[in-house]
C-alpha cells in the first residue's frame, strides 16, 4: 500500500519545476472553448470527466507510456489554486506525482486523500481544472469539471494510437461529443457558438 500522502508535491522548488513543465504545455490562463493547448499537439480525442478523475484513466496513461518511455505521470489541479489556496491553507500543494505503475486501488486512495479537518478538499472532490502530464512532454490531458469533459492531446495523429485509446472511450470531436456537450446548454444560441470555436481549435 503506498502512502498517498507522500505522492503530493511538498517542496516549493519541486512545485516550481513541474509549474514550468505545466506552462510549457498549457496555457493556463485559457479556458474552453479556447485552445489550451499549447502549438505542438495536434491531435485531440475527448473524454468525460468523472472518467479521467478516477483510477479507470490509468489504462490510457499506461498505454500512452509505454509508448514515450515515461515513467512518471502528473496530476494537477490548477483551480482552486494551488498556491492561493490550497498551499496557504493546508501547507502542500494539490499535485500528485506518481508511477505509472501505480495501482488502481492507490491512485484511487490518493485522489481521495484529504487534508486533516477538511473532507472536502480532496481532489477528487475539489477540482474543477485539473490537467495530467507526462514528463516527456509528448501527451497531456486537460480536464473541466464544469463542462464534465477533459481532452487529451498528442504530438501525433497516429491512428493505431487512436484505435488503442477508442477502447477506453476517447472521441474525436464528432456528432456523439456535440449531443453530448448540447445538454449542458440552455442557449441553443450559446451552444452554437462554443461549439463552432471548439471545432475550430480541436478538429
Amino acid at each position: 500500500m503506498v502512502n498517498s500522502k507522500a505522492l503530493f508535491i511538498h517542496s516549493g522548488n519541486e512545485f516550481k519545476e513541474y509549474k514550468v513543465l505545466i506552462e510549457k504545455v498549457f496555457y493556463t490562463n485559457k479556458h474552453l472553448p479556447h485552445q489550451v493547448f499549447r502549438e505542438n499537439f495536434n491531435c485531440f480525442l475527448f473524454q468525460e470527466f468523472d472518467w479521467a478523475l478516477s483510477d479507470e484513466i490509468l489504462t490510457t496513461i499506461k498505454t500512452l507510456s509505454g509508448l514515450t518511455q515515461d515513467k512518471e505521470f502528473l496530476t494537477a489541479v490548477l483551480k482552486p489554486d494551488p498556491v492561493e489556496y490550497y498551499l496557504k491553507e493546508f501547507g502542500y500543494y494539490n499535485w500528485l506525482r506518481t508511477s505509472v505503475e501505480i495501482s488502481g486501488k492507490d491512485y484511487a486512495n490518493a485522489l481521495w486523500t484529504s487534508p486533516e479537518d477538511s473532507m472536502a478538499d480532496d481532489i477528487f472532490t475539489n477540482s474543477n481544472n485539473v490537467v495530467w502530464l507526462s514528463n516527456s512532454l509528448d501527451w497531456a490531458i486537460w480536464g473541466d469539471r464544469d463542462l464534465e469533459i477533459c481532452i487529451l492531446a498528442t504530438k501525433s495523429k497516429n491512428y493505431s494510437i487512436q484505435n488503442l485509446l477508442s477502447e477506453d472511450g476517447w472521441k474525436p470531436l464528432n456528432s456523439i461529443l456535440k449531443e453530448w456537450l448540447e445538454l449542458l446548454f440552455s442557449d441553443g444560441e450559446k451552444f452554437d457558438e462554443f461549439w463552432g470555436e471548439l471545432t475550430s481549435n480541436y478538429s
